[in-house]
């Protein structure tokens, strides 16, 4: 397969048409507005310091014999050019020095070198669905099964048996009930068979329903290995044929983070900050949506009795059982997992399609200025403590994001006053 590149530089992509666009999205911009904004501040520097100087000048006018004031301004006026260009140079350099530091600590190495230092991991794919999308969901699972290259290793779909304290009734083209097989993972009891749509299908019928964060939380039971990648999704989205290759090209890039193309930064509500979900971030957000597909691996949860604080969803209110994304982020915060999203050509929120409309949590009515999924997250924060927001999780660091959010409230508020004669910041 062919080696692209998204700039000429030195970021490898996997596949003959998708690029890591990480220098295009991010890095390029970044330094260009930092860049800019470094101009104008020594701009700004150097005009304040120039006027200055002329105004003693002036004053030293009335003192020192008028050849002494003019061999002086021209001398000064050619140290001034000096510095000038001084200025200019060192930003140039420094800018420069940190755009190269920056874009190769975040190149990966060739495929090439990652099979022969470690070989392929082992990847797998995991979702879960209700009786209204295991009826719709069939378009997903064949994207899923037909990928590029040798596609995951595995395709896990996590499913009650019991949903809405009514039995759920799984089609025989996805399982064939004569290969179920029961289990048991620390007193958790469930029972996985093989599809006959696909040999690396399976399914994994659980005892108890652990809500929307099962997509993860069932896989958590049958894969031990702490090196395994797991990518997690919904039911309702076409997944691209090369999502297997990506989030290989991704979790080798940054094998200590948890990677997503959906996320954002969020926090405890106050009278300033509303509590909506802030697109802001890249190498470190605050949650990161499963809609999109999030690639972790196996040992990001714990392992054996470690793994076994993450079922405890089932003794949380509703808030955190539903918002899952928030969850789910939560455990990752909790081990230290930076969550982080990435820039891709072929694997993107932009170009995922529905198999079907879910009619889910984010579709649901909601009077919190962020929707219903925020509405749960903050219900699920005031549970868990405002310690446990996240916030602190953002690429900016809380102290940066706390002005951010609470400025952008502010000025809201302010508009608000002048067009609706009250101050409302949602």
């Amino acid at each position: 397969m062919a080696l692209r590149t998204s700039a000429g530089g030195n970021i490898t992509s996997i596949g003959d048409s998708c690029v890591d666009l990480y220098a295009e999205r991010v890095m390029i911009p970044r330094i260009s507005l930092l860049s800019i904004l470094a101009g104008l501040s020594v701009l700004s520097l150097l005009l304040v310091r120039r006027r200055r100087r002329r105004r003693r000048a002036r004053h030293s006018a009335k003192l020192l014999p008028q050849k002494v004031i003019v061999e002086s301004v021209v001398a000064e006026d050619h140290t001034t050019g000096q510095r000038w260009f001084a200025c200019f140079f060192a930003t140039a350099v420094a800018w420069i020095a940190i755009f190269l530091w920056c874009f190769h600590s975040s190149t990966a190495m060739p495929p090439t070198s990652m099979s022969a230092a470690q070989g392929r991991p082992r990847i797998v794919f995991s979702f879960t669905s209700t009786p209204r999308g295991i009826d719709h969901m069939q378009p997903t699972v064949h994207a899923l099964v037909h990928q590029e290259g040798e596609g995951f290793d595995q395709v896990y779909v996590i499913i009650p048996r019991v949903y809405r304290e009514a039995p759920v009734t799984i089609p025989t083209w996805l399982l064939d009930d004569s290969t179920l097989t029961r289990s048991d993972f620390r007193g958790i009891s469930f029972a996985m068979g093989t599809s006959p749509y696909h040999e690396k299908l399976r399914v994994i019928v659980l005892d108890t329903d652990f809500g929307p964060a099962s997509k993860v939380l069932g896989t958590l039971l049958v894969e031990q290995d702490p090196d395994t990648i797991i990518v997690y999704g919904d039911d309702d989205r076409i997944y691209p044929p090369q999502l297997c290759e990506r989030a290989l090209h991704y979790t080798h890039k940054f094998p200590n983070d948890a990677v997503a193309v959906l996320g954002g930064w969020i926090s405890a509500e106050d009278g300033l900050y509303c509590g909506r979900s802030l697109s802001v971030g890249v190498n470190s957000v605050s949650f990161v949506g499963g809609a999109g597909g999030v690639a972790v691996k196996r040992k990001f949860f714990g392992l054996e009795e470690a793994t076994m604080p993450a079922f405890e969803v089932t003794n949380m209110s509703k808030a955190c059982y539903l918002g899952d994304d928030f969850y789910l982020s939560h455990l990752l915060s909790q081990k230290g997992v930076r969550r982080r999203i990435v820039s891709d050509s072929c694997w993107n929120i932009e170009s995922l399609t529905e198999s079907f409309s879910h009619g889910g949590l984010s579709y649901a009515p909601s009077e919190h200025p962020g929707g219903a999924n925020v509405e749960h997250y903050q219900q699920c924060i005031r549970e868990l403590g405002k310690d446990f927001d996240l916030s602190r999780d953002g690429e900016f660091g809380a102290a940066y994001m706390y002005l951010l959010s609470r400025a952008w409230g502010l000025m809201r508020g302010m508009r608000n006053l002048y067009f609706d004669g009250e101050f409302v910041s949602c």
